[in-house]
């Protein structure tokens, strides 16, 4: 019967031991946020969304520019990969400057809100990002 307790009371400490394990190496998964973004402007014709790099940069980084859909786009810098109503698309490879300049030119002064979305892979652990940016 003693060998019996003795045996229960090991199985637990390993099972304790092992859940512990487990629970402290999952502590620190959360991925750190490699980009940052603040908008310079964001009234009047002049849009610009500027965004800080790290030094561990990933491959590639996505921007959405959300605007309400009343707002006439002339012209964007870098060139959008896709403009549609009410929203602006970018896609960035290969990123080698620490920081990044998006300029949207309007017809005429801004109209309603805007907020943009930062989405990206973090290099190290391969975990999908995504953050708002709101002026």
């Amino acid at each position: 019967m003693s060998s019996f307790i003795f045996t229960l009371t090991n199985r637990s400490l390993i099972l304790f031991f092992m859940l512990f394990m487990v629970l402290f190496t999952c502590r620190n998964t959360k991925a750190e946020i490699l980009i940052d973004g603040t908008y310079i402007s964001a009234s009047g014709k002049q849009i610009v969304l500027e965004l800080n790099i790290s030094s561990r940069r990933p491959v590639n980084l996505i921007v959405e520019q959300f605007l309400d859909p009343g707002n006439f786009i002339l012209t964007t810098s870098p060139g959008a990969k896709k403009r549609t109503s009410g929203k602006i698309k970018w896609l960035f490879r290969n990123i080698s400057d620490r920081r990044l300049s998006i300029s949207i030119r309007l017809r005429s002064p801004l109209k309603g809100t805007i907020s943009a979305i930062i989405r990206y892979r973090d290099p190290d652990s391969g975990q999908f990002i995504e953050s708002q940016v709101i002026p």
